[in-house]
């Protein structure tokens, strides 16, 4: 006899409707650890309270957290600090710099997606030589990561007469105040600074905007 199919039954935090997270697909935002979608309002919870997530979490049965490891499977990366070849690289070029592999993951797939050229690296050091390197068209980077702070990178980078041009959007989760981003704006000269999890029609809106559509 073959084992019934688990279920999990949860309310949505933002609708309150009750639904199987069992059937429920992952959403793609980007975010260390994405969460599954509200089937009634098509919302899920990455930023629902810590709570919320740990309940979810601790009642989980086994094979949504496999799916949920799946999901955040380490990515592998469009480029790195290695030598790449500019003349191949698609442009307008988006060098992502970003230090959670989920995160990466998901936003290097939606980059590419709307059809802008992506480079990835894994820390401030490394973006900040491939943007030497290569000069893209804009620099999206997570704000606090090893070797080098994303806002310390960006500085740097409007340090550097040929790399001013370059669009900066600083992305994170903690430093969200008003303060921090006037900091940020005044000592880096960002473009833009964005509160995480975002979700892919919001970058898809930021890079229209600064960038323009992509090139056919």
């Amino acid at each position: 006899m073959d084992n019934p199919k688990p279920h999990h039954v949860v309310r949505c935090a933002s609708c309150f409707q009750n639904f199987d997270a069992m059937e429920a697909a992952f959403c793609d935002c980007l975010a260390a650890e994405r969460t599954v979608v509200c089937p009634h309002c098509g919302r899920c919870f990455c930023k629902a309270s810590i709570g919320y997530k740990r309940q979810f979490w601790t009642g989980a049965p086994r094979e949504l957290s496999l799916r949920k490891q799946a999901e955040h499977a380490a990515p592998r990366p469009t480029a790195g600090p290695e030598p790449v070849d500019s003349a191949s690289l698609r442009r307008p070029l988006v060098l992502l710099v970003e230090d959670e592999p989920g995160i990466l993951m998901v936003a290097s797939r939606v980059i590419e997606g709307l059809g802008y050229g992506v480079l990835t690296a894994r820390n401030g050091a490394d973006g900040l030589e491939l943007a030497r390197a290569h000069q893209p068209d804009l620099v999206l980077t997570d704000a606090l990561m090893p070797k080098l702070d994303g806002r310390e990178m960006a500085r740097l980078l409007r340090e550097e007469p040929a790399l001013k041009r370059i669009k900066i959007i600083v992305m994170t989760s903690l430093y969200t105040g008003v303060k921090y981003r006037v900091e940020a704006h005044r000592r880096a000269q960002v473009d833009d600074y964005l509160e995480k999890p975002i979700d892919p029609a919001q970058l898809a809106d930021l890079l229209a905007r600064h960038l323009g559509p992509p090139r056919a």
